[in-house]
């Protein structure tokens, strides 16, 4: 990292959140859940996942700063019991804005354009448009609170879900509570400067478009939901570096293909308006799955 971006994420962090006194540069992951077998059938398949997650506040004054970065995701799983293994993914741009309303009072609003398919034969259906608006409420210095709304033109119709959460850091550090439901919950521990352990829960629905779907001769789109819990030990080899091991099983997870033309009015977390879709395909168990990661993070003493 250069002086001037060293200067920059200073004078974000100094303004933007008190309590949470860092700002994540770069994640990398890979995620890998082996052998799930399909429902009412001997056939199983893998899951493996590959992730980069990229972020830079530039400073444009006192009040406000740019947010800009890359996501870049990687799936690749059987959907079909008979068929070989599909792989789909996701690239995407956040453009948005951080603004300090007052002393206690300040918000994050972010466009998350990006394509979201096999890439086999991209077009304008790839195309997904998301945006966040989350309003944080500084407590006190080691405490914040947050309330927001998150929206994506998914391919199964309009999908939004409000958002509420808190960030919590104990007197001696050591202690770190960061909510986000219903997505995210990370609570971890620092057990010496160079090891924490954690818990960690992530969820998440995602669509991604299919050129090809057996027995339709119109392209379709899978719909991802995944619900994991994972315990995790992060090794801390720098102050900005650390490496995170995770080991956790997943809950309602599933891969559900539907034809192009089969959309619903309206969804949020566990409600689905005008939902009378034909799964093309048959759903797989739960099962364990493993993570690991390497992170950089920008850290203001």
């Amino acid at each position: 990292m250069n002086k001037y971006t060293a200067i920059l994420l200073t004078l974000f962090l100094s303004y933007n959140a008190p309590a949470q006194r860092y700002v994540d540069i770069a994640r990398m992951y890979y995620f890998i859940s082996a052998e799930n077998n399909f429902e009412s059938s001997d056939s199983s398949t893998r899951i493996k996942e590959f992730g980069v997650d990229l972020t830079l506040p530039v400073v444009i004054n006192s009040s406000d700063a740019l947010l800009t970065g890359l996501i870049y995701e990687r799936n690749q799983t059987k959907l079909f019991e008979s068929e070989p293994e599909e792989t789909f993914s996701v690239i995407g741009l956040r453009a948005g804005l951080s603004r300090k309303h007052s002393e206690r009072w300040s918000g994050t609003y972010m466009l998350i354009p990006k394509l979201a398919s096999d890439f086999k034969d991209v077009s304008s259906k790839d195309f997904q448009i998301g945006a966040i608006i989350l309003v944080k409420y500084n407590k006190r210095e080691n405490l914040n609170y947050k309330l927001g709304v998150y929206y994506n033109s998914e391919l199964f119709g309009p999908f939004i879900v409000p958002l509420f959460g808190l960030y919590s850091l104990s007197k001696d550090k050591r202690f770190e509570a960061n909510l986000t439901l219903p997505f995210q919950v990370d609570a971890n521990y620092k057990m010496h400067e160079r090891l924490n352990i954690g818990i960690n829960f992530n969820g998440q629905v995602r669509s991604y478009r299919l050129s090809e779907i057996p027995e339709s001769t119109n392209g379709g789109y899978v719909v991802k939901a995944s619900n994991d819990i994972f315990s995790y030990l992060k090794l801390n080899l720098s102050k900005s570096l650390s490496i995170q091991a995770r080991v956790g099983y997943s809950l309602g997870r599933s891969y559900r293909v539907y034809d192009e033309s089969d959309k619903i009015t309206f969804g949020s977390i566990l409600i689905r308006v005008g939902d009378g879709r034909d799964q093309l395909n048959t759903d797989f168990s739960n099962g364990f799955v493993y993570q690991v990661s390497a992170l950089y993070r920008f850290i203001q003493d």
